[in-house]
């Protein structure tokens, strides 16, 4: 089998790994390039056998769509294994068995692919991903199922992960609704520049400063929609799923989240597009979903702000 498994309808053409993760490592109109930040020489490698891992795993980003679980300060407090990890209430890596486990393919056609994951000793989910295209869109689904014999307490947190250097938008009314997190400018480390207006918030990405390292920071926002858009590699993405109301959202977290990394190797530059369903507390044996619908057109290449503003206002009311 591929290591690459590729779901196609002749316009859209989407393709997962589905022992790392199950990450969705390629999304793109056929004939464009991948709009993902992701690792093409991971795809003709073999594939690896399912395996158990440790509470120290080694952090690899492969980057594509991923799925974690928020908030992130309990990723290693619902854990036994580490009692160092939970007592400091590590926020890193992420939980290996969610992000680079072997997921079994259960269902496959020439538009869909199912895949299961393992059972996480340290989060006590298994997650179920489900990619379909139909009618030129792509349908994401995940689920969550506690496996342990307690109740568990987690959100569902999507993140698409594209070049640094992409356009990126959420709907929104004002900065007002909207924290940063960056750093202060000490050090070797700057603040990227998050703005808003026309409706929404946006990504200014931008080269580290003469003698800094690299620019950083993240938005938390209060989306007006639920909608996520971003441009690159010759393609506008769409992204759309539920808007939740801020109370059922985790108080660490924001429906839609934007993580910008840039440094003096064009290499390293980053975007996250976040988005995070409701907390749930999940008792044995039960389960939560999550999903979004992908669009894709095509665009210029390299896009002009006012052309990605001008774009979304034609699609419809996505904007506050």
């Amino acid at each position: 089998m591929d290591r690459l498994i590729k779901i196609s309808d002749g316009d859209i053409e989407v393709g997962v790994i589905p022992d790392l993760g199950g990450m969705v490592a390629l999304l793109r109109i056929v004939g464009k390039p991948n709009i993902l930040k992701a690792d093409q020489s991971l795809w003709d490698k073999p594939p690896m056998p399912p395996r158990r891992f440790g509470p120290n795993p080694v952090w690899t980003p492969y980057n594509g769509h991923i799925v974690w679980l928020g908030p992130q300060s309990e990723w290693w407090a619902q854990q036994d294994k580490s009692p160092k990890k939970r007592r400091e209430r590590a926020v890193w890596p992420p939980d290996p068995y969610i992000n680079n486990g072997y997921y079994d393919v259960i269902e496959r056609s020439d538009t869909e692919v199912v895949m299961k994951g393992p059972d996480s000793e340290f989060s006590g989910v298994r997650l179920v991903k489900s990619v379909k295209i139909k009618n030129s869109k792509v349908l994401f689904n995940v689920r969550a199922e506690n496996i342990r014999n307690a109740p568990v307490s987690w959100d569902l947190w999507l993140n698409t992960r594209v070049d640094g250097y992409a356009r990126c938008y959420a709907p929104v009314s004002s900065m007002e609704k909207v924290r940063i997190d960056a750093p202060n400018g000490a050090g070797g480390d700057e603040a990227c520049v998050f703005s808003s207006g026309g409706g929404y918030c946006f990504v200014e990405p931008r080269k580290p400063s003469k003698g800094k390292e690299r620019r950083w920071g993240k938005a938390f926002i209060q989306a007006g929609k639920g909608i996520m858009a971003a441009f690159a590699s010759s393609q506008a993405l769409i992204m759309k799923f539920n808007r939740h109301a801020p109370a059922l959202i985790h108080p660490e977290q924001a429906l839609v989240e934007f993580y910008n990394i840039t440094t003096n190797n064009r290499d390293d530059a980053l975007t996250e597009l976040e988005y995070h369903a409701p907390y749930k507390t999940l008792a044995p044996g039960e389960s939560m979903e999550a999903g979004q619908v992908w669009e894709l057109y095509p665009f210029k290449l390299k896009p002009a702000h006012e052309e990605c503003v001008e774009f979304l206002k034609a699609q419809g009311p996505q904007r506050c």
